[in-house]
């Protein structure tokens, strides 16, 4: 076979047959672009994962990957309200947390979070945890007596109000054992105290979400509560802080996937 020897752009073998140059791009499209396709694909997939799973935060407010258990979804991500009220007979499995009882879900994440707090020399107590259907109706009557006193309001008016800081019986987490409201000995407004800014900051890492915020009022029905966490576990209130949502609409969100 003749060839030119102007050809420059092909070669030939010892035997005359051309060896065409762009051999060696076909070879790499066929054999190593399917390799670093596959090798992309696993790549998306993982930091999809990672992404849906959760990450832990840090001290430093820095997500880290950590392995978090989802304990039973219905019952930490249960919502408590007058539209979704609790039987009477319902009482958690509680476990003693200092003068209180809290749900037993709780009470590991509840003592590392108080321990972690204290560690920085922050004193965060525990004020109120479990309260039966029978001393939320108690405490639902007192607060409608003081609103009555305090407000000239009709008796429709007074209960409306008063259901915005102190829900009726049947109608409060507290019953599940998994809202806590906290308190300081430190001086001044709840969430300027060191206590209250700490755990804007850090209860997330340990499970607990800030449960009343400001801002919030018409979705959750009651007024700001910068003293109320709940219990959600850590996977799922590290993932309410990423979507920035409240329980009502991450428990909704949950429960139709």
């Amino acid at each position: 076979m003749p060839y030119n020897r102007y050809d420059i752009k092909n070669k030939y073998n010892y035997r005359g047959r051309r060896v065409n140059e762009r051999t060696k791009l076909k070879t790499f499209f066929l054999f190593f672009m399917p390799v670093i396709i596959i090798a992309v694909v696993v790549l998306g997939i993982l930091i999809s994962y990672w992404a849906e799973v959760g990450l832990n935060t840090t001290q430093t407010g820095v997500a880290t990957h950590d392995e978090v258990i989802v304990v039973d979804d219905e019952t930490l991500l249960h919502v408590v309200n007058e539209h979704y009220p609790m039987d009477e007979s319902y009482v958690p499995e509680l476990v003693p947390f200092g003068s209180v009882q809290v749900s037993k879900l709780a009470f590991d994440d509840l003592d590392d979070m108080i321990s972690d707090a204290a560690s920085e020399d922050i004193v965060i107590n525990v004020k109120i945890g479990y309260v039966s259907y029978a001393d939320q109706a108690v405490l639902f009557e007192q607060t409608l007596s003081e609103v009555k006193k305090n407000n000239d309001y009709s008796e429709i008016k007074a209960e409306s109000e008063t259901m915005k800081v102190c829900p009726e019986a049947g109608c409060s987490e507290s019953q599940t054992g998994l809202l806590i409201r906290f308190s300081t000995n430190e001086e001044g407004n709840f969430e300027d105290t060191q206590a209250g800014k700490w755990l804007q900051k850090y209860s997330v890492n340990f499970g607990f979400v800030l449960r009343y915020p400001e801002g919030e009022e018409s979705n959750t029905g009651m007024t700001y509560a910068p003293d109320l966490y709940r219990y959600v576990g850590r996977e799922h209130a590290l993932n309410m802080r990423r979507y920035d949502m409240i329980l009502e609409d991450y428990s909704y969100h949950i429960s139709s996937r």
